[in-house]
């Protein structure tokens, strides 16, 4: 435990020593390597507090925000009951955090940037669970939660086989529910893709490519909603774990 921060070595391994002490976890871990490791996006917990600001300060993006906040709690709505479980991975700013709590979830919050993290506990000290971890490869236990959400993520990889690492990584750690969204490719997007000059920043998938993911991944589509429709590429599912 490091600043209230709980550290767990990506090696499963040492997770499974359920004995060892955090200052133990902290030693495996090469004190030099943290700045390098924990400094991805954001370089300081004043760079996260001023993103968080100005993240969604336009009325476009506000409109955004409230449309995906409104699904969400929506969704929540409907999973909630007593001693419930959330993992939020990767959790960035924390946009969800109360919402989570608002839902009465015991919320842990999963991040490889360790100022992310800082800043969710200056926010919410006490209320939640801080854990430095890796999407693809998470420390956390078979079936350790009761869902996990997964926000704003997969349009940054490139291919299938990257959705679906971490998908089965969801999967895992998952007793029954995933909440994600998806960048979703249209027939506007791909028109409005041919008239402008701008490369491409988000990987869209296809429908299709995206449901053989989930399936593959052994989780089935619940339910869906898109953000905005034929505005918005991004849309909200509900999965279930197969098993």
């Amino acid at each position: 435990m490091e600043n209230g921060l709980t550290f767990i070595r990506e090696d499963r391994k040492i997770v499974r020593r359920k004995k060892e002490n955090e200052k133990n976890i902290l030693s495996k871990i090469n004190q030099t390597d943290k700045p390098k490791r924990y400094s991805i996006t954001w370089k300081s917990v004043e760079s996260v507090e001023k993103y968080s600001i100005n993240r969604y300060k336009n009325l476009d993006q506000r409109w955004v925000s409230w449309r995906e906040k409104r699904i969400v709690n929506r969704i929540l709505n409907h999973l909630r009951s007593a001693n419930q479980t959330l993992l939020d991975i990767p959790t960035g700013y924390g946009r969800f955090t109360e919402l989570f709590l608002k839902n009465d979830f015991s919320v842990t919050n999963g991040d490889l940037n360790l100022y992310a993290l800082e800043y969710q506990q200056k926010l919410h000290r006490g209320s939640t669970r801080v854990v430095v971890s890796d999407v693809n490869a998470t420390p956390f236990r078979k079936n350790e939660f009761d869902v996990v959400f997964n926000f704003r993520l997969l349009q940054h990889f490139k291919t299938s086989a990257e959705r679906l690492s971490t998908l089965s990584e969801l999967y895992r750690v998952t007793k029954r529910w995933v909440v994600i969204s998806v960048y979703l490719e249209s027939s506007l997007h791909r028109l409005n893709q041919k008239l402008s000059s701008r490369p491409r920043k988000m990987t869209m998938a296809t429908t299709k490519d995206w449901e053989n993911e989930v399936s593959e991944s052994g989780m089935k589509i619940v339910d869906s909603w898109w953000v905005l429709r034929f505005f918005h590429a991004n849309k909200i599912f509900l999965l279930e774990k197969q098993v």
